[in-house]
């Protein structure tokens, strides 16, 4: 008997109903259509869009194989559903966490002539994760000594799922640019209401199915949805014309094992990619963004620059090439209250993992209606404008005058110097931080019906100008150790230059610092 077959045994730690209970799979999915379930305790942070894509995705996979529309709210019907995306296996090898090699299990291919080929012990679930944590520095690797099947679980969906290239015969998935790109995550997400994320998602790409025109990447229908079905001998891809356009992939050659009562894992290489990778990466993710340039479209990869708010206006208002995905448009079931924009990614890099990166944005109701009737482009104008202005007093103001405090207040501002360069760096970059705290709500507030635009922005700019970036000169002036004459005179100066940035003609600043009246009559 195949042990831990999530359509039968109680594996997945969940709290449902405000209590810890452990469900199984079918269970979940009824829970998750009553919106029962509020967080899975063992799922680690940068697991959690995998976790959930592979949910949608499954379920998805199961409702269109069955002709529904609608999730049911009751377990015996998922497990029916579940069941009938894997009819050629009574025996329900493809739900089971360990199964016989040369039978499909959860997440895990069949493998032609047994486990000898996989030569890699894996011990833990933390050693499976896609995560490069060999150094030992934000989180100890291989730890999980203690682990749980639903450990195992998470750690199969994120790396079967998300993970990139990692040396020779480690290839990773094709819904991403490159081998060391990542798959980001850019979508509306409900956060009050009586609609889970994945109940939305599911049922919003069931609909899609029916308004969609035939793909021209993968299989008109009838295409492979789970990619573990397939027995890989390592030397064979699948190319795309034979999936279904929501599959959920595997990219490497993984079979956990039983071992004295426990699970460990068995991996091994492979010559090719499962997927025969696409220019680009393969097309359709639901939550991926995409940019477009003189080369054409590709998935977006996040930097370790994260979502900043600058990166957040180039995808939100479909900037410098820039293309939501589907989920990321307000749906008509979305209620006008509770949605936020949700941005996950797990920055990668040659060999070691950049950063976890997850953001979540409320959307006011005006902007709710905008996104649903895509009249976006009058608040897309009103960010691009605040993300230049913010630029212009980082760049025109504050560096300028910490450059001439720190050269000791020079008749010129020497802006190749490197020292004041290093020095001014961290406060240029706190400066930064402050408008990316505060940047969407503010941005909300001028597009407001009631709002006075103009008002509103300057009251913005002169914040960031006098309550922001001028502290920040003032601050640096009294970490300085220097004689009290020069002191005075790199602050004085400091302050002149400032104060110039605010009237530079080449820039947008004047208009909210206009030049003070004189009194004629004086």
């Amino acid at each position: 008997m195949s042990i831990k077959n999530l359509i039968l045994n109680k594996a997945i730690r969940v709290i449902l109903d405000g209590n810890r209970a452990v469900s199984t799979l079918p269970s979940v999915f009824a829970a998750l259509a009553r919106n029962a379930i509020s967080s899975f305790p063992a799922l680690r942070p940068h697991q959690r869009h995998a976790w959930h894509a592979f949910l949608v995705q499954l379920g998805a996979l199961a409702l269109l194989r069955a002709g529904r529309e609608a999730m049911p709210e009751d377990e015996e019907t998922w497990r029916d559903l579940l069941r009938g995306l894997t009819a050629d296996f009574p025996g329900d090898e493809p739900w089971c966490l360990v199964a016989p090699p040369d039978r499909p299990a959860l997440l895990q291919p069949p493998i032609p002539g047994g486990l000898k080929d996989l030569k890699n012990a894996v011990p833990t679930p933390d050693a499976l994760d896609m995560l490069v944590t060999s150094k030992n520095h934000d989180l100890k690797s291989e730890v999980m000594m203690a682990a749980e099947p639903d450990d195992w679980l998470f750690a199969l969906v994120a790396l079967q799922t998300s993970e990139g290239f990692l040396g020779a015969g480690n290839y990773g998935i094709s819904r991403m640019n490159g081998g060391f790109a990542n798959r980001p995550a850019f979508s509306v997400v409900p956060t009050t209401g009586p609609v889970s994320p994945v109940r939305r998602d599911v049922e919003a790409l069931v609909a899609l199915r029916k308004t969609e025109g035939a793909s021209t990447v993968y299989a008109a229908e009838g295409g492979l949805g789970l990619v573990w079905l397939r027995p890989w001998d390592g030397a064979t891809a699948l190319p795309p014309s034979e999936l279904d356009p929501l599959h959920i992939e595997i990219c490497r050659r993984v079979r956990l094992v039983e071992e004295g009562g426990r699970i460990a894992a068995r991996a091994g290489g492979s010559k090719v990619a499962r997927i025969v990778p696409i220019p680009g990466g393969a097309p359709g993710d639901p939550w991926a963004p995409t940019v477009t340039d003189k080369d054409g479209p590709r998935i977006l990869t996040v930097d370790a620059g994260g979502f900043h708010y600058r990166r957040i206006v180039r995808l939100l208002f479909e900037r410098e090439g820039h293309a939501l995905p589907v989920l990321a448009a307000t749906l008509p079931t979305d209620a006008e209250e509770g949605l936020v924009v949700l941005a996950r990614a797990l920055t990668r890099g040659q060999g070691k993992t950049e950063g976890w990166h997850e953001r979540r944005l409320p959307i006011s109701r005006t902007v709710y209606r905008a996104l649903r009737t895509r009249a976006t482009d009058a608040i897309g104008r009103a960010a691009t404008e605040r993300v230049a202005l913010a630029g212009e007093i980082q760049n025109r103001v504050l560096k300028p005058a910490l450059l001439a405090l720190f050269q000791n207040g020079p008749d010129q501002v020497d802006y190749q110097d490197k020292g004041a360069n290093a020095r001014a760096r961290d406060l240029l970059a706190r400066f930064d931080r402050a408008v990316d705290a505060t940047f969407f709500e503010d941005l909300w507030a001028e597009v407001e019906p009631d709002a006075d635009p103009d008002a509103v922005r300057t009251a913005w700019v002169r914040r960031l100008v006098n309550g922001v970036a001028w502290p920040l000169v003032v601050e640096a002036d009294a970490g300085l150790s220097k004689a009290v004459g020069r002191r005075w005179r790199a602050l004085v100066r400091a302050e002149a230059v400032f104060r110039a940035g605010t009237r530079n003609p080449k820039s947008d600043l004047p208009k909210f610092f206009p030049e003070p009246k004189r009194d004629d009559a004086a």
